[in-house]
């Protein structure tokens, strides 16, 4: 069983409900913790990751394995309580006030909106953070089960509901009768916020650099964004994880040319920084050799 399905069974997303932050935090370490000591091959899988990219892997492995378990710990943490609660939460410890003007400045100007996310930090507060904001927001990704998707769709209507947050459309990858390519150009020619991970291997993705290793990616967004064919502004985002539980937004806007690689040139620039935070270093990274 993958760490993702190990996490997210039904019984314990059933048991969610009514922890505090803290006591979720200690749950899913303590699970993670034990999911990696009983699956040694992850472990390697990170070492190797870790030896391709050019880094020391001894330094390295627990901080990643801490930072990969954290993701779902913030991935779960709105089923814990009240919108209410997390409304405060986010406002509480999540800095974004520099993206969000970014963000305003571009619809002020008619643009749709790329946020390009990866596997990196606290990329699950990002969605939240900016609904907070009452930002339009279309959140294209996969669901790992039902359940989990029946909860997100429940826990974003509720969000919207308390008056807190703003709507947010999710653009569900995989599941029947959605053209998500279709429902993408849509919502950009909307001048809405489209928000979609880069550093996944699709059947649009291209060849790119990182680390000096070629790897697959992109997911089609600049297909997407030329497909539309409206004004955009394409920007990638990384929230990371400060050591006092606080969290900060960055955005960085990008040109359209050659728009895939320069994703991943950010990438690789903040991961020389923090590369404990890049939890893609535990998945199957689609190198090409």
């Amino acid at each position: 069983m993958s760490l993702s399905r190990y996490l997210q069974t039904p019984e314990f997303l059933n048991s969610i409900p009514g922890k505090s932050p803290d006591e979720l935090k200690s749950i899913i370490l303590d699970k993670g913790n034990e999911w990696f000591r009983n699956n040694k091959s992850e472990t390697n899988r990170i070492r190797h990751n870790l030896v391709q990219f050019g880094f020391h892997p001894d330094t390295l492995i627990t901080k990643v394995q801490e930072h990969v378990i954290l993701h779902y710990y913030e991935k779960l943490l709105p089923l814990s309580d009240s919108p209410e609660f997390f409304y405060s939460f986010l406002k509480s410890h999540v800095d974004c006030t520099s993206a969000v003007k970014q963000l305003e400045s571009s619809i002020s100007d008619g643009k749709g909106i790329i946020v390009a996310l990866s596997h990196f930090g606290a990329v699950e507060f990002v969605v939240p953070s900016l609904a907070a904001f009452n930002l339009p927001l279309n959140a294209v990704l996969r669901f790992t089960t039902e359940q989990l998707s029946a909860q997100a769709h429940k826990r974003a209507r509720l969000m919207n509901e308390s008056g807190l947050f703003g709507p947010i459309n999710f653009i569900e990858i995989g599941k029947p009768g959605t053209p998500v390519a279709m429902y993408m150009a849509a919502a950009l020619r909307r001048k809405e916020i489209l928000v979609s991970v880069f550093d996944e291997k699709t059947e649009y993705s291209k060849p790119v650099t990182i680390f000096g290793k070629k790897v697959s990616g992109g997911a089609g967004l600049d297909r997407i964004a030329r497909f539309a064919n409206t004004p955009t502004d394409i920007f990638t985002a990384f929230m990371t994880r400060n050591e006092n539980d606080t969290y900060t937004l960055e955005l960085k806007k990008i040109d359209h040319q050659d728009s895939v690689q320069k994703m991943f040139d950010e990438l690789e620039a903040i991961v020389k920084e923090i590369t404990e935070q890049w939890y893609f270093l535990h998945e199957e990274i689609p190198f090409l050799f």
